[in-house]
C-alpha cells in the first residue's frame, strides 16, 4: 500500500502510437517538437456533406506500412500499435504467464467505415465487416497476442481512452491480472466527418484551441497501446497511473457544463487517488478541441482547482485532430514520450490569447524541460469527464 491506502499504483512498461504524426515513438516525438499541424486535406471530404477536408489523417503510405491492404483500418492501426508496446515491454512480460495478461480496448466507432462501404454498395471485407463491433477488434488482438486474461472494450464518447486506463489499472489493482494491455483506436470515416459537420463543429482552417478565434475542432485517427503491470514486476518503469477521477454532469446531449464544475470534480479525485496537491502538478495535457464551449469550460475547471497557481497547460489537438475513443490513450502516450524526452508539447494553431483561456497556455514546445508529474484529462459528449495523474520515470542517460 501507498500512502493513500491505494496498493502500488501500476506501472507503464511499454508504449506505442500510430497517428497523423506517424508511425513509432521517433515520428511522434519529431512532430511534438516541431510543433506543426499534420493536419491535411483528404479529397474524399472535399464533396459532399463535409464542412471541411482538413483532418488529421495518417500520413500518405502510412496504411500501406502498416500492411492493412484495403481490410480493417481500424485492427491495422490498433495492432500496430499494440506490437510496438509489447515489443518495449517484452522483458517484463516474458515470465508473466498468458492467463494473467489482460486487454481493455477503447474506442467509439471501431470500423464504422464498414457501414460507409455497404452503404455504397461496395461491401467491406470479411475482416473490416467483423470489426464493426469493438468485441471482434479486442478478441483478433487477445488472440493475434495469445493472451488469455480477461478482456474489456470501453466506449464512453471522447473520455474512452482514459477509462480504458483506469479501467486497465484496476484489473491489476484487484489482482485479476499481471499485465495488461490498454489500446484505443478510431479511423476516419465518412460517417464520423458527415456527422461532426451536422453538429457544424468543425473548424475548416484547422483546429485552434484556446485561441480567441477559434471555430471548431479538427478530427483525426489514430491508435495507441500501453502495457500495465504491477510494480513489483516492472524492472524498468516508463511512468506509473498513480490516480484517477471520472465524472458525468449529464448537462446536454453533446455540450459541456458551462461551469467546469464536473471535470473538476474528476480533477479532484485523480488527484485525492494519487495522494497529491495541486501544487504538486507540473504539467496537464488538456483536451483541448479548440470548440469555444470546451475550451471555456476547461479554463474553468483548471481555475476551480488550482486557482491562480496553474501549471504550464496544452493540447496536442492541433497536431493530430481530435481522436475520439483513442484521443485518451493517444495523448497519454505522447505525455510519457515528452516527459521521457525532455519536450513540453506546445499548442499549434495557439495565437491570440482569449480572456477566457485557460491560464500559462504553452504556446511551443520547449525543450531541455524537466516535468514528470502531469495531469491529462478529456471530456466528452453527455458530460463525461475523465482523468488521469501520471508519474513519469527519469529516463537513464
Amino acid at each position: 500500500m501507498d500512502g493513500t491506502g491505494m496498493r502500488t499504483p501500476p506501472a507503464i512498461v511499454g508504449l506505442g502510437i500510430v497517428s497523423a504524426a506517424g508511425i513509432g515513438a521517433d515520428e511522434t516525438l519529431e512532430a511534438i517538437r516541431a510543433n506543426q499541424p499534420r493536419l491535411r486535406d483528404v479529397p474524399e471530404y472535399a464533396e459532399g456533406p463535409y464542412m471541411t477536408s482538413r483532418v488529421g489523417a495518417l500520413p500518405e503510405g502510412a496504411w500501406e506500412r502498416l500492411g492493412c491492404e484495403g481490410s480493417s483500418r481500424v485492427y491495422a492501426a490498433a495492432d500496430a500499435a499494440v506490437r510496438q508496446a509489447i515489443a518495449q515491454a517484452a522483458p517484463q512480460l516474458k515470465d508473466i504467464p498468458a492467463d494473467r495478461i489482460g486487454l481493455v480496448l477503447s474506442t467509439t466507432k471501431a470500423e464504422v467505415a464498414a457501414l460507409d462501404a455497404f452503404v455504397a454498395g461496395t461491401p467491406a471485407s470479411e475482416n473490416a465487416s467483423r470489426h464493426i463491433l469493438a468485441s471482434e477488434v479486442a478478441a483478433d488482438l487477445m488472440a493475434s497476442n495469445h493472451f488469455g486474461g480477461p478482456v474489456q472494450c470501453v466506449s464512453v464518447a471522447c473520455i474512452s481512452g482514459l477509462l480504458a486506463i483506469q479501467q486497465g489499472a484496476r484489473l491489476i489493482l484487484s489482482s485479476d491480472v499481471d499485465a495488461v494491455v490498454v489500446v484505443g483506436v478510431d479511423v476516419l470515416s465518412h460517417f464520423v466527418v458527415a456527422g461532426f459537420s451536422t453538429l457544424m463543429s468543425l473548424d475548416p482552417n484547422g483546429c485552434r484551441p484556446f485561441d480567441k478565434d477559434r471555430h471548431g475542432l479538427s478530427l483525426g485517427e489514430g491508435a495507441a497501446a500501453m502495457v500495465l503491470c504491477r510494480a513489483d514486476l516492472a524492472s524498468a518503469p516508463l511512468a506509473t497511473v498513480a490516480g484517477w477521477g471520472s465524472s458525468n454532469d449529464a448537462n446536454h446531449l453533446t455540450g459541456p457544463s458551462r461551469d467546469g464544475s464536473g471535470l473538476a470534480l474528476a480533477l479532484q479525485r485523480a488527484l485525492r487517488m494519487a495522494g497529491w496537491s495541486p501544487e504538486q502538478i507540473e504539467y496537464v495535457n488538456a483536451h483541448g478541441t479548440g470548440t469555444a464551449y470546451n475550451d471555456r469550460m476547461e479554463a474553468l475547471a483548471l481555475e476551480t482547482v488550482f486557482g491562480e497557481h496553474a501549471p504550464p497547460v496544452s493540447t496536442c489537438k492541433g497536431i493530430l485532430g481530435h481522436t475520439l475513443g483513442a484521443a485518451g490513450v493517444i495523448e497519454s502516450v505522447i505525455c510519457v514520450l515528452a516527459a521521457r524526452s525532455g519536450i513540453m508539447p506546445g499548442t499549434p494553431g495557439f495565437a491570440v490569447p482569449d480572456d477566457e483561456a485557460a491560464p500559462r497556455i504553452v504556446q511551443n514546445a520547449q525543450c531541455g524541460v524537466s516535468f514528470s508529474r502531469i495531469l491529462k484529462m478529456n471530456s466528452g459528449f453527455g458530460g463525461t469527464n475523465g482523468a488521469i495523474v501520471l508519474e513519469v520515470e527519469a529516463r537513464e542517460e
